[in-house]
């Protein structure tokens, strides 16, 4: 191993050689980081902007889904939301903490615009659940993701 390389810590890295910020969006794998992030705002705002909040009705949704879509105590916005974020900060990575309080507008966007729709309301408890899991994925996201790592 060479003086300069030792200098770094080590072999220097892939990203260092391949210059991955100047390759354009669509070229090879850098795309793919980008398919959660559109499969879980997708899903949020079928769900969150649908008019009825009964699960039950969609044929396709597996029974177990629907079931636990209906819990009352709104964990699933935690898992949707803890996702979405995780997702989003894979994606983009910089600067997380407007990464961070966008996720959290969404939360608070799409109830928002629940209580415009006609059999849906605005629910606090939704609301904080959503904050919870944009948090949580917030301090995951610091042990995965380090300001180091290649946007």
């Amino acid at each position: 191993m060479g003086q300069e390389a030792r200098r770094r810590g080590g072999i220097p890295a892939l990203h260092n050689r391949l210059d991955v910020k100047s390759m354009p969006l669509w070229s090879g794998v850098r795309f793919l980081r980008y398919i959660p992030f559109l499969f879980f705002l997708v899903l949020i705002l079928f769900f969150g902007l649908r008019d009825s909040s009964n699960l039950w009705e969609l044929n396709w949704l597996p029974r177990w889904l629907a079931q636990g879509g209906e819990d009352p105590d709104a964990w699933r916005n935690t898992g949707a939301y803890f996702l979405f974020t995780f997702s989003v900060l894979f994606a983009f990575r910089r600067p997380r903490w407007l990464l961070l309080f966008l996720c959290g507008s969404l939360v608070v966007g799409v109830e928002a615009a629940q209580n415009m729709l006609p059999d849906r309301w605005l629910q606090w408890t939704d609301i904080l659940y959503g904050l919870l899991g944009v948090g949580l994925a917030g301090l995951l996201s610091q042990l995965f993701f380090h300001e180091s790592d290649p946007a």
